[in-house]
């Protein structure tokens, strides 16, 4: 994460924990600590840390330190990969079915990230004749969720999966 980055994230840790220690003087004065925490994370990606920031606000009565900060970010991305892969999974176990691809597509839940996802990539038939594949599917599924349309954020900070 960038220092602008990060100081996005504080600001929302100042509001939520506007009484702790750390925060007196406001983001102004957080500088060095800003500038800490930004060279301590520098592989976690701005809509995780979001993602993070989101779920401490909620759990934490206090504000969190890095290593707690970095298991929500790892939790974070732990359930955007379960959530893709049980899609993935689903898609894999109604074709041991034998369900037509539109018979399975049609079977999508109107609005559903999956059903987005095969529609970016051209549809059901392209399961089928090779024209995608997992990687393709978990890259485009990750793609849309990033978008923050209406659902995402609830999808992957509920904990709940759709299909």
């Amino acid at each position: 994460m960038t220092k602008k980055e990060m100081t996005e994230i504080f600001s929302v840790m100042l509001l939520a924990w506007p009484n702790a220690e750390m925060f007196k003087g406001g983001v102004a004065k957080l500088g060095p600590t800003i500038e800490l925490w930004a060279t301590c994370l520098p592989d976690v990606d701005f809509w995780t840390g979001k993602r993070a920031v989101i779920r401490l606000c909620r759990e934490c009565k206090f504000p969190p330190s890095i290593a707690e900060f970095k298991e929500r970010v790892d939790a974070v991305k732990s359930e955007v990969k379960e959530h893709i892969d049980y899609a993935w999974n689903q898609i894999k176990f109604d074709r041991l079915l034998d369900r037509s691809p539109n018979e399975w597509y049609q079977g999508l839940a109107p609005g559903s990230t999956v059903k987005e996802v095969v529609d970016a990539l051209g549809g059901a038939e392209g399961l089928l004749d090779g024209r995608w594949n997992y990687y393709e599917f978990r890259d485009m599924y990750e793609k849309l969720i990033r978008k923050e349309g209406p659902g995402a954020v609830a999808q992957i900070t509920s904990g709940r999966r759709r299909s």
